[in-house]
This record gives C-alpha cells, sequence and structure tokens, in this order.
C-alpha cells in the first residue's frame, strides 16, 4: 500500500489521543474542583471525616425502615 495512506491514519490517530488528552485533563481538573468543594461542605452538612480506607466507623450495618 501507499505510505501516505498510513502516515494519513497515524496523523487521524494522533489527533484523536490529542483530543482524548485534552478532555481527560478537562475533567481532572473538574474533579479536583468538585473534591475540594465537598470537603469544604462537610463541616456545613456535618458530615464527620470517614477513615482513608473507606471502613465505616461501626461494624454493623445500618437498618432501614419503610
Amino acid at each position: 500500500m501507499n505510505k501516505e495512506v498510513y502516515r494519513f491514519a497515524f496523523d487521524e490517530a494522533n489527533a484523536e489521543l490529542s483530543q482524548i488528552v485534552g478532555e481527560f485533563e478537562q475533567l481532572r481538573l473538574r474533579k479536583e474542583r468538585v473534591e475540594k468543594v465537598v470537603e469544604a461542605l462537610k463541616p456545613l452538612a456535618g458530615v464527620d471525616a470517614q477513615p482513608a480506607t473507606g471502613e465505616k466507623k461501626d461494624s454493623q450495618s445500618p437498618s432501614y425502615s419503610y
């Protein structure tokens, strides 16, 4: 095949990858901002700090009544 076809496909894939990387960076920055807002609002919502491992403070599971 013609090398130009491969070059064109490579350039297109490279451009798409660059776009994906840019969108990923925007999402990462948005995630950081949301996490900061959540941390800032925790005291107002009365939420206690959870352990870093994600474990619950109580060993019992919550009971729900409907």
